[in-house]
Order: C-alpha cells, then sequence, then structure tokens
C-alpha cells in the first residue's frame, strides 16, 4: 500500500512538470482569449483605427513571398473575414509556379472597413523564375498601378503605361510583409537561390525604411497538435522554432512574426483561425499608421 501511494506521488509530479513544460511561449495581451468577444474586440480594433494622414485613406500593405508560401491563401483568409464565409477573391494552390502574375489590390468592404488595401505580388523563385526583386522599389514608392504584369528577367519601365511617374502618398506602400512556409523555415529547408533572392530583397529595401512584418503560414502542417487545435499555436514548440529561425533569416524582432493559419480546405469559418490573421492586421495597421507619422514628422521638420 505504502509502494502505491509513492508511485502516485511520483506520477503526480511527472504530471505536473508535463504542464509546466506547455507555458505559451507568447502570451495575449491583458483580455486576449480564444473566444468570439475577443475576436470582435481586434475586429473593432482594426474598423475604428485613426489613420490620420492627410491624403491616406488606407494604409497599404505590400506582400512579398516565395511561390506555395500562402500570400494568395492569406488574401482569400481576409476576404473570408471581410465576407463572413469562405471566399475565393484570387486563385491560390500549391502549384511549382506562381500563380499570380500582375499585380493585385484588395479594398475590404464588409465585415473589415475600408482602411486597408493589401498588394499581392508574383511570388519568387529559384533561377531567373518569379518575381524580379528590382520591381519591389517602385511598389513601395507607388509607382507601379494594378493589373501591371511582372517580368522575372526585368524590372518595369518607365515608359510602361503602368508606371505611375508622380506618385501620391496615399500611393506608397505603409508596411511591408513577408509570407513564408512555416515548414520550410522551422526545418531550415532554404536553397541558396532562395536565400540569394531574399538577400536581392533585402538589399533593395533597406533603403526604404518601412516597416517589416513576417506571416508564418502552414503552421497546422508543421505541428501535429496545431492541426488539431489551432489555439495550441502559442504553446507548440515547433511553431516557436520556426518563429526563431524567421527572427534570424528576416532579421525583425519576434514581435513582428506573426504564425497564422489560412483557409484552405475549409468550407466554413473558425473563430480561432481568424483571431491569429486578426492580430497580424492589427499590426499592420498600427505599422503603417506609424510609418506615416513618422514620415510625416521627418518632412515637417525639414520643412
Amino acid at each position: 500500500m505504502l509502494k502505491f501511494l509513492k508511485s502516485t506521488k511520483k506520477h503526480n509530479v511527472t504530471g505536473k512538470a508535463r504542464k509546466e513544460s506547455i507555458k505559451p511561449w507568447r502570451e495575449f495581451e491583458p483580455g486576449g482569449s480564444w473566444t468570439e468577444q475577443y475576436r470582435t474586440k481586434l475586429l473593432e480594433q482594426i474598423n475604428l483605427h485613426n489613420i490620420e494622414e492627410e491624403g491616406v485613406a488606407t494604409i497599404r500593405i505590400l506582400l512579398l513571398g516565395q511561390i506555395k508560401a500562402g500570400k494568395s491563401s492569406f488574401l482569400n483568409t481576409v476576404a473570408a473575414i471581410d465576407r463572413k464565409r469562405i471566399s475565393q477573391i484570387t486563385r491560390a494552390g500549391g502549384a511549382d509556379k506562381s500563380l499570380t502574375f500582375a499585380l493585385k489590390e484588395y479594398r475590404p468592404t464588409g465585415a473589415l472597413k475600408k482602411n486597408i488595401c493589401i498588394l499581392d505580388t508574383m511570388g519568387y523563385e529559384e533561377g531567373k523564375a518569379g518575381f524580379n526583386a528590382k520591381d519591389v522599389g517602385y511598389l513601395v514608392n507607388g509607382h507601379i498601378c494594378p493589373d501591371y504584369k511582372f517580368h522575372p528577367t526585368s524590372h518595369i519601365e518607365k515608359e510602361s503605361t503602368f508606371f505611375r511617374p508622380n506618385p501620391q502618398k496615399g500611393d506608397k506602400v505603409n508596411c511591408i510583409v513577408f509570407v513564408a512556409d512555416a515548414n520550410i523555415l522551422g526545418q531550415d529547408n532554404i536553397t541558396m537561390e532562395i536565400r540569394q533572392k531574399q538577400k536581392e530583397l533585402h538589399d533593395e529595401l533597406s533603403l526604404q525604411d518601412v516597416p517589416t512584418i513576417v506571416l508564418l503560414t502552414k503552421i497546422d502542417v508543421l505541428c501535429e497538435s496545431v492541426e488539431t487545435d489551432v489555439t495550441n499555436a502559442y504553446t507548440s514548440e515547433k511553431v516557436k522554432q520556426a518563429v526563431d529561425k524567421a527572427e534570424e533569416f528576416y532579421n525583425v524582432p519576434k514581435q513582428n512574426i506573426f504564425p497564422v493559419k489560412n483557409y484552405e480546405k475549409e468550407i466554413g469559418t473558425d473563430i480561432n483561425t481568424e483571431i491569429l490573421v486578426l492580430l497580424a492586421l492589427r499590426q499592420m495597421m498600427y505599422f503603417g499608421t506609424d510609418f506615416l507619422n513618422a514620415a510625416s514628422g521627418s518632412a515637417a521638420i525639414t520643412e
């Protein structure tokens, strides 16, 4: 009998240690939770956010990333939140080549109000295929009009009908978002060619000083516990390791990295999936506004 009691006590200690081992690597803000109420709160914060910048009606968010990373799926997920149902506003899938060939702009008009604009671009690939890094500076500075077809081997010409020679403040990008497959980053399975492409983009963007966010997609594929329940995203060791890799690869702080799950196989919406996406969208809004305010302050000092 005494041996049985001793064995039970040991088992309880092990159980306690196991519970402590799943302490979240990221905590919600005060009041945050996996609830419909918190989802509604995030949506309201995005919708009620005041840009307060003359000549700027929307925060412009530029999506960049490797093919199959989930850029277009993220756009479709945002559209699903906006329309309150699964939506497809752009082609998405696991093709070996980019499914996005032209610059697309998406402006929500439903549950998400009209204060954000998301720009989807061609994915970059190995070799000479995919997005040309030379175009990114023109995109950020508002020179490229919607529906411009990207050319892997050449950037936009100033003579092009899609080139905007004198962009206004409202044409420029306020936040850059790199979309990355958490599986590739988590397994450190990035080829040298992709590393070189990322370096070229980084070099082009280094002169822009635009805030950068990283979206880690496919966390449900990376981690079985997240596939079972997306609320495990902030306790998953695999997701945490992918965030650590993203911090190193993209040279951004962890607070700028957001693991998300896109709608890809679902036929109905999910509160917890949308909480992760809304947390990322809200930060894009905040960073974009901070950038605008800082730019206006610098201009005022210069004048």
